[in-house]
């Protein structure tokens, strides 16, 4: 972190096992009681998590006190989520302990990346013994994020080392990275509880972004909306509060039996909860060997649920190794992408492994998919600019927009579309515009332009006499599943192409002209010699096959091919007109009568010889045309 000046602020978690002195040394530092329970009281141990503050100049320490004792692991699990560097505290007449070692795999496999040692209780030991709890610290955290951490030896009772301990928390302080406030809004709760007068209370500590007084935001999973009625940053109301602060937000709009931990307070609309994700695993050297399907307990977070652990490519896991699996969960809860977890064993409830979240919602996959490990691999070591190609490639569709795509990542806008911009420049991948930016991979438009070059030369094949195939079907038949966008992006690049042609809602091979055989062609010829011929009285469809010496079939073929070419044109169903002829008539109303003059159907028929039957669909289809409107039983001639 480097020291600017402004108001800081880290959140700082106590681990370490039951009645090694946390809750006593929180309040020696802040000289606040983080045991809040009266059941905390009367047995003197911490059950749920407890709270403290500490301001050290311009910068504000929270600190998450969390229990110790064995059957209170899964509440030290909601608390230490969110921390930024951890207390590991060993009381020096206890030395290691069973929790101690377990608090202290949970840090490491959380990716907890910095902390100081803290030897309790010395007031209670010769100096001697403290020296040798030294030793033993420092031989369990060899190789860990621990080894060469500052270790300091206090006692919460007669104020000794307190002073130091204070001076090493603000070195640690500023010297790790700060949490974004950038980032999307994201508070994982870990208590939810109700005040008179103000409603539903959630805490927890907020991991990224801001919160802000009168801000709509999100319960995931849930989907229940709400307005932020007030803030308070330790147990001060405040009009925001940003990454890194223990907050309490007053919420509006939401019963409290609505709320419960292991929800994630969020902004709204963005993301969706889960019951599958593909996460890369560790298992504890002591743990037991980790069977394909076993049902574990999966924190995430400040929430816990039931999951079962599909391993990819292997039957067992061994102690100590590494691998791929698939996590299926029995309830749904909000991760993302990088995402830290742990895996207790479901019986006894012992922590045995953990590991990161690579995609929060692939599709479910079989153990043996190669495709699925090596994809996950790339998630696992890839850059950020490298992973996107894969979370788009292994999305249930071929086409992610860009909202999809960031309720994997959790990334602000701007940031998430350079990136995306950099990949497009790359040729990595292909930036389709819409009101959310459409990416597709290059080789999935390279697939379907050729399916659709391919589609469009088979309509030909099989219609020889139609201009081409209509967009919708084409669409229908190859796009189906992707939005109308890709579609369009597509067409536009085959036109460019020249590998297509669009006429009017029809889509054609570049070049391609209707050939006729020479049976058709002279059809053809003959249909329309016998219309123009037939001028204002034309036969009908019925009459046509009768009329042409071709079997009857060809006749109505070719007949309805020209209405498509416009040779002809439909006056009704069974009537239909050269379009010269058409013309020719307009031209003949137009010298007989002025714009905006009236002529009945008797003066129609008569200027043309013709009989109701053609007279009538003939006024009809003018009507249409807008060449005449209808008045009573006159036409009137429109300009």
């Amino acid at each position: 972190m480097v020291h600017t000046g402004k108001m800081q602020h880290v959140v700082v978690g106590t681990a370490g096992h039951i009645d090694h002195g946390k809750s006593a040394l929180v309040k020696a530092l802040t000289g606040i009681d983080p045991d809040r329970l009266k059941e905390e009281k009367l047995r003197g141990i911490t059950i749920d998590l407890g709270f403290a503050h500490l301001s050290l100049g311009d910068l504000q320490v929270g600190f998450v006190d969390v229990p110790g004792h064995e059957k209170f692991v899964r509440n030290m699990l909601a608390g230490v989520g969110g921390i930024d560097f951890v207390l590991l505290v060993v009381a020096a007449d206890e030395s290691i302990m069973p929790q101690t070692r377990e608090h202290f795999d949970i840090c490491r496999l959380l990716g907890i990346q910095a902390g100081i040692v803290v030897i309790t209780k010395v007031d209670m030991v010769e100096r001697e013994l403290v020296d040798l709890v030294r030793e033993e610290v420092r031989d369990m955290t060899r190789g860990s994020f621990l080894e060469g951490a500052e270790l300091v030896a206090v006692s919460s009772k007669t104020g000794e080392g307190i002073e130091d301990l204070k001076s090493a928390i603000r070195r640690l302080a500023l010297a790790i990275p700060q949490r974004s406030s950038s980032k999307l809004l994201r508070l994982p709760i870990d208590r939810a509880f109700s005040m008179r007068g103000f409603g539903t209370v959630v805490t927890g500590t907020l991991t990224s972004g801001e919160a802000r007084k009168e801000e709509e935001v999100e319960l995931v999973p849930g989907g229940i909306t709400a307005r932020i009625r007030g803030i308070q940053v330790h147990g001060a109301p405040s009009d925001r509060a940003v990454a890194g602060q223990r907050t309490a937000v007053n919420l509006q709009g939401v019963e409290l039996s609505h709320v419960h931990r292991g929800m994630v307070l969020t902004l709204p609309h963005l993301f969706a909860p889960t019951q599958i994700l593909d996460a890369s695993l560790d298992l504890l050297p002591d743990a037991r060997p980790l069977k394909n399907l076993i049902k574990v307990r999966f924190h995430l977070g400040t929430a816990e649920v039931l999951a079962r652990v599909a391993l990819l490519g292997q039957d067992t896991l061994a102690p100590g190794q590494s691998a791929y699996a698939q996590l299926r969960l029995d309830s749904p809860l909000f991760t993302l992408h990088g995402d830290t977890f742990i895996i207790r064993q479901f019986s006894p409830a012992v922590t045995i492994g953990g590991g990161r979240v690579l995609n929060p919602n692939p599709a479910k996959h079989k153990t043996t998919d190669k495709q699925a490990l090596e994809a996950m691999r790339s998630l696992a070591s890839g850059t950020l600019e490298e992973k996107i190609p894969v979370l788009i490639a292994t999305h249930a569709k071929p086409a992610m927009d860009l909202g999809e795509l960031n309720s994997l990542l959790g990334m602000p806008d701007t940031e998430l579309r350079s990136v995306c911009s950099r990949l497009a420049a790359a040729g990595k991948c292909i930036v389709v515009s819409a009101p959310l930016p459409i990416l597709v991979l290059p080789q999935v438009i390279d697939a379907l332009e050729t399916e659709t070059a391919k589609r469009v030369e088979g309509f030909h094949a099989q219609n020889p006499l139609l201009k081409g195939i209509s967009r919708e079907e084409l669409r229908k038949r190859i796009y189906g599943g992707l939005p109308l966008e890709v579609f369009r992006f597509c067409l536009d690049r085959l036109v460019v192409k020249r590998k297509i042609r669009l006429q009017e809602e029809m889509v054609s091979l570049f070049g391609r002209e209707v050939q006729l055989s020479s049976q058709s062609q002279q059809v053809k010829e003959r249909i329309e010699t016998l219309f123009l011929q037939s001028g204002f009285q034309p036969p009908s469809l019925a009459e046509l096959p009768d009329s042409i010496p071709s079997e009857p079939d060809e006749v109505r073929k070719i007949y309805f091919w020209m209405l498509k070419e416009r040779i002809l044109i439909k006056v009704s169903d069974d009537l239909a007109y050269h379009r010269s002829t058409l013309e020719e008539m307009k031209k003949k109303i137009r010298t007989r009568f002025a714009p905006g003059s009236k002529f009945g159907v008797a003066e129609f028929k008569e200027l043309f010889g013709l009989t109701r039957k053609h007279a009538i669909p003939l006024l009809e289809f003018l009507d249409r045309e807008r060449f005449t409107r209808r008045q009573g039983n006159d036409r009137i001639l429109l300009d």
